[in-house]
């Protein structure tokens, strides 16, 4: 076997590559034009040199069938840490197995439905104050809806509101939420270093901690309500060592459901509002399945079986915008992937961004066509050339909250309102750990005449 790896080649790629430049523009572009370039499989060289897969072949052996060959012990997850702490995104091994198993009760699809009563009143307190604003308003839209993502996540986490703290919480979180490879949040890695950028960092995570365990010692007194996803954490246990979840575990969960669960809602929303404005005859589609559905009531989580064009819309905006653009891993072993070599303790970079412009699964790339996701194109695809939410047992524990968070959403919104992004502004995608409009989105609004 190993003569055998000896004699294949590496993967294609440049000789060198300035990191710095390629950070500072776009991280995603980059790999997709390494990939028009080089092809499926390629590598580049900076700091250490990456292994780009984007096989869907490939991927599936990466992240399902052989995935314990492949670690997320990288440099990237070890910066998330930092802020995510050992929460199941950034866990591993036997740490991670247990986690899972704890947690995944708790998101069940009848557990996370019942959450729709949440999300819609959330959604109509949002809708009140949008129905004040003056068509010549300007509001933030992806502001707007890290609000409101915000609000449900807290609401879903905690049983109840925590607007108090909301505002900084998110100026928290926006803080931390940058791209794990640039030098500020390398920097976190050495805390004792006394730079600006760790100094307001360890600000940040002080404050974020204060929150956060004060809200789960709330959750520990007598008679305090647990119908909700800390209270169920609070009295999960692993079925095989019947052991429960410490405060510091809670703590790294909760933090990781307030960044991943809202942000990437949030993100995901804006993109999605935008894309339609840029394509009316969609919008004009959408909406009049939601009239004839609904009828201007809000959707439940029943209805959505009803709103197909819905989640095709949906699904068709997180192809184009995945709010995690990219995921690593390191190999444990050498390994054969594509007929190329992949040296043991590699770094592994899967990027859906380019997974869902590949040609080859998804002619005119570009296109936003949400009939892409019809059942019968469904069929036609590699299942591992489309990865919102990751795959294998590594899965995204939210991914059906975010889905249904995301429908509700719209499907209130869109009935009352027509979002309308004003033409001077520049629309750039800035990819921190979540993939996001690097200058915001300015929009109007007009309501909807019934």
């Amino acid at each position: 076997m190993g003569e055998t790896l000896d004699r294949l080649p590496l993967p294609p790629g440049p000789n060198w590559t300035n990191i710095g430049a390629a950070l500072r523009a776009s991280p995603p572009t980059y790999l997709l034009n390494l990939f028009k370039k080089y092809g499926e499989i390629a590598r580049f060289k900076g700091a250490f040199t990456v292994y780009a897969i984007n096989n869907p072949d490939c991927v599936k052996n990466i992240l399902t069938s052989a995935w314990p060959q492949y670690s997320k012990n990288t440099i990237d997850y070890k910066v998330i840490s930092a802020v995510f702490g050992n929460g199941l995104v950034t866990s591993d091994g036997d740490d991670w197995a247990r986690q899972r198993r704890i947690m995944q009760p708790v998101f069940s699809s009848r557990s996370v439905n019942s959450f729709d009563n949440v999300i819609n009143k959330t959604t109509s307190a949002l809708a009140d104050n949008w129905s004040k604003q003056s068509t010549h308003d300007l509001i933030w839209l992806d502001r707007d809806m890290s609000k409101i993502t915000f609000q449900v996540v807290s609401r879903t986490l905690f049983g109840t509101n925590i607007d108090h703290v909301s505002d900084e919480m998110i100026d928290i979180l926006d803080l931390l939420n940058i791209h794990p490879m640039r030098l500020s949040a390398l920097l976190r890695l050495f805390p004792w270093i006394p730079s600006p950028s760790n100094k307001r960092f360890l600000r940040a995570n002080r404050r974020l901690d204060e929150i956060v365990y004060t809200l789960i010692e709330e959750h520990q007194l007598p008679g305090a309500c647990q119908e909700n996803i800390v209270g169920r954490l609070l009295a999960a246990k692993d079925d095989d060592s019947k052991a429960s979840l410490t405060a510091e575990q809670i703590r790294d969960e909760v933090v990781t459901l307030m960044l991943a669960g809202h942000e990437t809602s949030a993100v995901s929303l804006t993109w999605t509002f935008y894309l339609l404005s840029q394509h009316p005859e969609i919008e004009e589609r959408l909406c009049e399945e939601l009239e004839s559905k609904l009828n201007g009531a809000p959707a439940t989580s029943s209805d959505l079986a009803e709103l197909s064009y819905l989640k095709q819309v949906v699904q068709e905006s997180l192809r184009l915008y995945p709010a995690v653009w990219g995921v690593s891993r390191r190999s444990l072993d050498e390994a054969i992937l594509g007929g190329y070599r992949i040296p043991k303790n590699s770094y592994i970079a899967i990027t859906p961004y380019v997974l869902h412009r590949d040609p080859n699964s998804w002619p005119e790339p570009e296109k936003f066509d949400p009939g892409r996701f019809s059942p019968e194109q469904i069929k036609s695809r590699h299942s591992y050339s489309y990865l919102p939410f990751g795959a294998g047992p590594r899965t995204c524990i939210g991914a059906g909250m975010a889905m249904l968070e995301i429908q509700l959403i719209l499907a209130q919104l869109l009935q009352k309102f027509k979002v309308i992004p004003i033409t001077d502004q520049q629309i750039e995608v800035e990819a921190a750990v979540t993939l996001k409009p690097r200058h915001g989105l300015k929009v109007r609004l007009e309501p909807r005449i019934k």
